[in-house]
């Protein structure tokens, strides 16, 4: 996987390779090894068709395998020919193998072995692709960086000593993307200058990748005209050649940068949503969430907050920031700002609070500071703990200056003047708004002349297209009056032979028509003999399934009675006790399964008819006493077999529990049974007695009892919760989510 170089609204990634071309390549090299002996034209042969392997979209280990496979044929022919060109350039193809696989160590190895074996040929190429292999291991941070300079500046003056100029411009293209990791636009401006005219000197078409990042490079030197110019041209080349790689993702979103850094927000947004689009598209997870918080930040400069917080929150959600610190600093400093900006401090504080722990190691790093230190400074002059954000003020100005960041400069300013006045310090406060007014004035200033050189550059674009439009309209009317004067020497030969063909079509759909009746009949008559099949079959297990539940009822009802056969033969109390409960649990299940069987739908269960036969098969059984009343309340309900089998089960143990041990005697008492819906799909099952309730210190969860087991164990299964309270007697409580559920008949309604 790529590494990426962390920018406030930077990019994502690194240029990629178009993939448009990709099957008219593979054709091509699959016909050449047809057609080819064993000869050096295999071997390159050979090698193309593994770096097409290994370049293809997606990370599939065939691909891979095929690669090294293609790497090794081709090193053994070359071999046997003495061909050490092809010799150096398989090992070259084979480290970049081992590299995507992640066998880095063996990857260098092999990468080095390659340079060696170059430099030892007198092989300029094959030496400077080695040295852009061995590259490519290092990152793009601090001294890794500098190594990938340094091997990429030794491959630069091999490709231009031997002539091979779209490899020397492809190395240009990469060395000045490295420079502006290095923060030195001015030098990477110039290698991606000579880039672009060694591509065009070959004819190469697809500039798009050289475009964009000069305009990204031009935009972070403050020149947007240049900026928006090398946007336009990389969008308009890149569509132009159809590249649909993720580059496509990265040209959008800088386009959309540059379009929020000159206040044209509504093209910004659109230039986000299409860079969304290829980033979903490809499934990269880090560019979706890099483009949307972008787009929140948008949101946000036009003062949008609650559909800022929204869009956050949803993004959050679907993409979690995991282990990535880089998205994990950016939402939680746009949460907090945006909750400070809807003046809710205690909400913004959590996140604050979690800023404050990336400080030591983030706060003074150029790419995270203003998403750490801003926000903090924010809430403590919000929350009046002035002193507390002089040292986020202090870190924050350093590096603004040491970039020469007029913007940041100006608000950490304005952020210190109104510190210092609320603190007490006119006369400092007082210099710090000065020091802002003018740093203000001079974005004015810089503002007005990017809008005056936008205007002037979109009105020089709208001559051109102009005049070529004009010049286009002149070659019509060439080409129409020629085409006038062909229509006019041809309409007699043409009319004669529309004549005929006219009579002869007719002819033709006469025929043609007499078939197509004949293969319609046919295809109705074989349409409806298959849903006449359709439909016996669905008749057909519509009845098996109701059989299937009365099998199972019938099944129960056995057991049942085979359990009330044994009781006869027992005396010890325990286990008639045992029994008669057995019979209870089974006895719940039965009844689901009986109304399955008497029901038009076989896959739910009402659940207000199902609870209260089940309330009165357990009243006649347990005798209940006529002095305890049941109160039933259950709400229109219905679940799956899956939730109303467990549901069931509870509702037999809480209510033989009440009916057993809540009422002694002839004590007078009440029994409510309720099923009521709470929020979010849930619903509340709750069996509440008046009686003494349980002892104190009683834990359900440290009890030996079989019944509480069973009701916590079949909470567990509903993924609910669970809850025994004693208020004036004993509520067993359990919360759930019911399962949303599709039927056949629904679906075709």
């Amino acid at each position: 996987m790529r590494r990426v170089k962390i920018f406030l609204l930077a990019a994502m990634m690194l240029t990629a390779t178009a993939v448009c071309s990709q099957p008219a390549k593979l054709k091509n090299i699959l016909e050449g090894l047809k057609g080819s002996g064993q000869d050096t034209t295999r071997v390159n042969l050979l090698i193309g068709l593994g770096k097409f392997y290994l370049n293809k979209p997606g990370e599939f280990k065939s691909d891979l395998d095929s690669a090294l496979l293609l790497s090794g044929q081709a090193r053994q022919l070359s071999q046997k020919l003495n061909y050490n060109a092809g010799v150096g350039k398989s090992l070259i193809l084979e480290s970049q193998v081992f590299s995507e696989t992640g066998n880095k160590s063996k990857a260098m190895a092999t990468a080095q072995n390659a340079l060696q074996f170059a430099q030892g040929h007198h092989l300029l190429k094959e030496t400077a692709d080695a040295y852009l292999s061995i590259a490519n291991f290092y990152g793009i941070e601090n001294s890794d960086l500098a190594e990938r300079i340094r091997y990429t500046e030794k491959a630069i003056p091999l490709y231009q000593q031997g002539g091979f100029k779209m490899e020397q411009a492809g190395a240009l293209k990469s060395l000045g993307d490295y420079y502006h990791l290095q923060a030195d636009n001015p030098k990477a401006l110039k290698l991606l200058e000579e880039s672009l005219a060694l591509y065009k000197a070959v004819g190469f078409k697809e500039l798009q990748g050289v475009y964009d990042l000069l305009g990204y490079l031009y935009a972070r030197t403050g020149n947007d005209v240049l900026s928006l110019k090398y946007g336009l041209m990389a969008v308009k080349t890149a569509e132009q050649v159809r590249d649909t790689s993720m580059q496509l993702c990265t040209i959008y979103n800088r386009l959309a940068i540059t379009y929020n850094g000159l206040k044209r927000y509504d093209q910004a947004y659109a230039y986000y949503q299409k860079a969304l689009n290829v980033a979903l598209r490809y499934q990269q997870t880090d560019a979706v969430q890099q483009i949307k918080f972008n787009q929140i930040i948008l949101m946000m400069g036009i003062k949008r907050p609650e559909q800022s917080l929204a869009t956050l929150t949803e993004v959050v959600q679907k993409y979690p920031p995991g282990d990535n610190t880089r998205l994990r600093i950016t939402a939680l400093s746009l949460f907090a700002k945006i909750y400070m900006d809807m003046k809710q401090l205690p909400k913004a504080k959590r996140f604050v609070d979690s800023l404050l722990f990336y400080y030591p190691d983030f706060g003074k790093e150029f790419g995270y500071a203003p998403f750490v230190n801003e926000p903090i400074i924010k809430y403590y002059f919000l929350t009046k703990a002035f002193n507390k954000a002089y040292p986020y003020l202090k870190t924050n100005d350093s590096l603004a200056r040491l970039r020469h960041n007029l913007t940041t400069i100006a608000t950490n300013e304005l952020n210190w003047a109104k510190i210092d006045s609320a603190s007490g310090k006119p006369v400092s406060a007082l210099q710090h708004y000065q020091e802002y007014k003018s740093k203000s004035d001079s974005i004015k200033d810089l503002d007005l002349k990017k809008q005056l050189s936008i205007l002037q550059f979109q009105f020089d674009v709208d001559n051109k297209d102009r005049d070529i439009l004009l010049l286009r309209q002149k070659g019509q009317l060439q080409q129409n009056r020629l085409r006038n004067e062909t229509i006019l020497r041809n309409v007699v030969i043409g009319g004669l032979i529309v004549v005929m063909m006219f009579a002869g079509l007719l002819y033709s759909r006469y025929n043609e028509k007499n078939k197509s009746n004949k293969l319609l009949t046919s295809k109705q008559t074989q349409i409806n003999r298959q849903n006449d099949e359709l439909i016996r079959l669905l008749q057909e297990k519509e009845w098996l399934l109701k059989e299937i539940h009365h099998r199972v009822k019938n099944n129960l009802q056995i057991v049942i009675s085979l359990l009330n056969t044994q009781s006869a033969y027992l005396d010890n109390q325990d286990a008639l006790e045992a029994i008669k409960n057995s019979q209870h649990r089974m006895q719940t299940m039965s009844l689901i399964h009986q109304k399955l069987y008497q029901s038009e739908n076989l896959s739910t269960i009402d659940m207000a008819v199902y609870i209260r036969e089940l309330v009165e098969y357990l009243s006649d059984s347990f005798g209940r006493n006529k002095n305890v009343v049941m109160e039933i309340k259950v709400a229109p309900l219905k679940l799956d077999v899956a939730q109303a089998v467990p549901l069931g089960l509870i509702l037999n143990e809480a209510i033989s529990n009440a009916i057993k041990y809540a009422f002694p005697g002839e004590q007078r008492g009440r029994i409510d049974i309720c099923l009521e819906p709470v929020a979010d799909g849930k619903y509340l099952l709750c069996v509440a007695d008046n009686g003494p309730g349980l002892p104190e210190n009683f834990d359900p969860y440290n009890t030996s009892s079989l019944g509480m087991s069973l009701m916590l164990g079949l909470s567990q299964q509903l993924d609910g919760d669970f809850m025994l309270k004693n208020n004036n007697g004993l509520r067993v409580c359990v919360t759930f989510k019911a399962m949303k559920f599709n039927n056949l008949e629904n679906e075709l309604a």
